[in-house]
């Protein structure tokens, strides 16, 4: 018991000790350099970051990616799912659907990108982007957790007379659980960097792009750093909401 409460305490004080000695060497690097315009001071950042709050336009920007990133998400998810269990029933199918996998997977992000935006617009580019590289992902995991689940364990629930609906709760769900789960938290917060990357190329208006755009294109240094700690403050939450389910899952198990 003795042993788990420091493992605890350690998993705690680990990462904030790992984060002040980034802002540490930071502040460091920024009072050496001396150009609050090229490296600004964390002072300046931290004062620009809650300054962020009080404009009404912060929100709006912050919905509308949030909104994009959701439409791709949950697309790319859905998508996934329904193709996985489709390819696991027929076979053959998940070779067909291989080339095409392959090609959305290795196809360079900057060139889909491009693409994107002479085809749609500048909402649907964002949204495409981050789907077209998230979903190659969660299929890859969802077909390959279905094709782990335990053959003697589907044959005995066959010869038993198990239902299709207990099957699925009892014997799939369960066994690609940690596999779908590991794919959600390496994927969610790459899906909002894809569309926050998009957005900056795509000069979407109501963006956190944008916002970030404008900020480089004035020399804002401290503004683009408190946009970025916004971002990843968003991806943090994300992981964290999904870390909360899967445990909530795993006690449904």
């Amino acid at each position: 018991m003795r042993k788990e409460r420091v493992y605890k305490a350690l998993n705690i004080a680990l990462p904030i000790a790992t984060l002040l000695l980034i802002i540490v060497v930071y502040a460091i690097v920024s009072k050496a350099v001396g150009i609050d315009m090229l490296v600004p001071s964390v002072s300046s950042i931290v004062k620009e970051f809650f300054a962020l709050f009080a404009k009404a336009s912060f929100y709006e920007s912050v919905g509308w990616t949030l909104l994009r990133a959701f439409i791709a998400y949950v697309s790319a998810f859905l998508l996934a799912a329904l193709l996985s269990g489709v390819t696991y029933s027929f076979k053959p199918l998940r070779s067909a659907l291989a080339p095409i996998v392959l090609i959305v997977r290795i196809m360079p992000t900057m060139s889909l990108i491009l693409l994107a935006l002479i085809w749609f617009d500048s909402f649907e580019a964002t949204v495409l982007v981050a789907f077209s590289v998230i979903f190659p992902m969660l299929y890859t995991s969802f077909a390959d957790a279905l094709e782990g689940v335990d053959k003697d364990l589907i044959e005995m629930a066959r010869v038993y007379g198990v239902s299709k609906r207990k099957q699925i709760f009892s014997l799939y769900l369960p066994q690609i659980a940690p596999n779908v789960f590991t794919a959600i938290k390496s994927s969610v917060g790459l899906n909002l960097k894809l569309v926050i990357a998009a957005e900056v190329l795509a000069q979407t208006a109501k963006s956190i792009g944008i916002e970030m755009q404008f900020a480089k294109l004035y020399v804002d240094t401290a503004q683009l750093l408190a946009w970025t700690a916004v971002a990843i403050l968003l991806g943090t939450v994300f992981e964290k909401v999904v870390v909360l389910i899967e445990k909530k899952a795993v006690k449904w198990k």
